[in-house]
């Protein structure tokens, strides 16, 4: 981790939170249980890469496992990436700004019954693109 600049370590560590938070924590959840039914579901609960307006959740989940992969390939391995049209750093910055417009857009298109998933996953999202930032600013992340 020390041949990592702070931006790269940001984008790692929210990166890999994130992933998590969108694949296995509640970004929706509803308690059925005060309902007169036949069947007694206590609760339903959604991922953020399920409806509602699950695929922000997935090009979320993509764009941030680029990033990471990036970063882990090009610092913490000797294999060499090839050139990019654009430097990795704006790369970086790009595809971190978009992953947390992306996730504001998922968390504003469906308020109701909010998990904590959302709220962790909009600030892990924020830090993603604050990450890409840095990385920009250091003019670092070019493989």
């Amino acid at each position: 981790m020390t041949k990592l600049s702070q931006g790269e370590r940001i984008v790692l560590v929210a990166g890999l939170l994130l992933i998590l938070d969108l694949l296995f924590l509640q970004w929706h959840s509803v308690d059925v249980s005060h309902l007169d039914l036949d069947f007694q579901p206590a609760r339903t609960a959604v991922t953020g890469v399920q409806d509602p307006d699950g695929a922000y959740g997935v090009v979320a989940v993509i764009l941030t496992a680029v990033m990471v992969a990036q970063i882990v390939i090009a610092r913490l391995t000797p294999v060499r990436l090839p050139g990019s049209p654009m430097f990795w750093a704006q790369v970086h910055l790009i595809a971190g700004v978009f992953v947390a417009v992306v996730l504001v857009i998922k968390l504003l298109r469906a308020t109701n019954w909010l998990g904590f998933g959302s709220y962790s996953g909009v600030l892990a999202g924020l830090l993603v693109a604050y990450g890409g930032y840095c990385i920009a600013r250091e003019g670092g992340g070019q493989a």
